[in-house]
This record gives C-alpha cells, structure tokens and sequence, in this order.
C-alpha cells in the first residue's frame, strides 16, 4: 500500500499558498482563531508586496459557514487596516455560501460579488453559557447587546439600504434568513452577481429566483419591514448553532469561553 510522504504533502500545500498569495488569492472557509491568524500572516505579506498599486488588488474568496463572532470582526479590522496602511484595494467574492460571520466578513471587500449559484445567510447569534446568575444575565447580556448593535450598524453603513435599527430586527428575528443573488443585490449585501459561462457560450443564462420562489416574509404593517424586535432578558439560547461557553459563534462549532458564534 502507498503510504503518502507527510513532509511532502506539506511542503506543496505551503507552496500552493506561496502561489495563490503572489497573484493575490486567499481562501477563507472556517472562521476560528487558527485561520484567523493564517489570514493576518498572508494578507499582511499580499498587501506589503502591493503597496500603493491599487490596479493589483487582493481577492479573499469566502466560502464559509460562518464561526467566531471575535475572529471574524478581527479579520474584518485587519483587512480595514491593511487597505489604510498600504492603499490597497481588497475585493470579496462568495464561491457557495456565506452563512453568518462568513456573509459579515464579506462586507469588508472594497467590491464584493457572489456567484448565481451562492447564498447568503444572517441569523442571530448563538451562545451556549455556564457561571453564575451575574455573569450571564448581565455581563453576557451587555456583550450580546454590544455585537447586535455593532453588526447592524455595519451593515447600515456598508449596504446604504434601511437604518440600524432595521437590520437588527431583520437579523434578529429568530430566523435563519437565506438570501439569493437578487435579494443580496436588492439589499445592498453584494455590488455584483457573476453570471455562469462557457467557452463559446456567451448566452449561458441561470434565470434569477424569483420572490415568489423564496419563503414568505413575515407578517407586518410594511411589506418590506422584519417583523418586531423582542426584548430579551438574557442571550438566545435556542438558536440552530451552537457557541461554546461564555462566547457568541457564528456556526455550530465550539468556541472558546466567552466567544460568540455566528455560523450557519
């Protein structure tokens, strides 16, 4: 039986990466502390290498479930930095799915574009806490309250489309809200949907979901209002997904103590 050499395998899969990061690529799939920390390595050597050549920009591909609500918020402020200190342009790209912190992160692309076939998803986040009374109704609930209202002003500002006080109600709604292409592009979530092609076949069209395909909205006053806003008392512990001890995730994978999840 072939028995693969590991130290060779090794040695190709770093120059793969060496590859992708001298033309500008990088792949983001789980959002967690160990890819957070290979992000900042490759993107702060793409973006050293580009300084000032904005005609050469950076592509972060996204296809994720989502992950660490910190983690991602943390590769979200160093793409922000790394396009301040070295004037670059860093570009977005869903390639499948977004989900949670995967369809957040995607908002820190100077262009972000998703593919006909990909979808996003925004959910609440999702935490899983023990200790005592005081820490989880109070600590923990100023620290859900502080991340629901970071995020929808993020995405306030980002899509131009309704106020902060929208998307936290449309985020947080006890949903997991699937998104297409048109509905991202309605929404101010993406800036383009790149259409499928072959060679030789320039007339390769995937028609748009239609609204009458997608689920129906929620009942309210305005056709195009997220249903109301609950007060809860403590973080949401029925969500999908789960986060491990004191931390919100953005996915169904453990986290560390005191680290929110969003993932789908």
């Amino acid at each position: 039986m072939f028995v693969p050499d590991l130290n060779a395998l090794i040695s190709q899969l770093e120059a793969q990466r060496r590859e992708l990061a001298a033309r500008g690529a990088y792949v983001i799939s789980d959002i967690d502390p160990p890819h957070a920390e290979h992000l900042f390595h490759s993107l702060l050597l793409m973006a050293v290498e580009r300084g000032g050549q904005r005609d050469r920009p950076i592509t972060l591909y996204i296809n994720s479930g989502g992950g660490s609500v910190g983690d991602g918020l943390g590769m979200m402020e160093f793409i922000y930095r790394m396009r301040r200190e070295h004037d670059v342009r860093i570009d977005t790209v869903v390639l499948g799915y977004a989900y949670s912190m995967g369809a957040i992160v995607l908002q820190a692309g100077d262009r972000r574009s998703m593919g006909r076939f990909s979808t996003l998803m925004l959910h609440a986040t999702n935490w899983i806490l023990s200790g005592d009374d005081q820490r989880i109704f109070k600590d923990f609930q100023r620290l859900a309250e502080h991340y629901q209202d970071t995020v929808a002003a993020l995405f306030a500002a980002r899509t131009g489309h309704r106020d902060t006080g929208w998307w936290r109600r449309f985020i947080w709604s006890g949903r997991d809200r699937f998104l297409g292409p048109e509905e991202c592009l309605e929404l101010g979530l993406v800036d383009e949907v790149v259409e499928p092609s072959l060679v030789g076949r320039a007339d390769l069209m995937v028609p748009p979901m239609r609204h009458g395909d997608a689920p129906p909205p929620e009942s309210s006053s305005s056709a195009d209002a997220p249903p109301p806003e609950s007060s809860p008392s403590a973080p949401d512990l029925g969500a999908p997904h789960a986060a491990a001890p004191g931390e919100p995730t953005a996915r169904g994978e453990p986290t560390p103590p005191g680290e929110p999840s969003s993932g789908g």
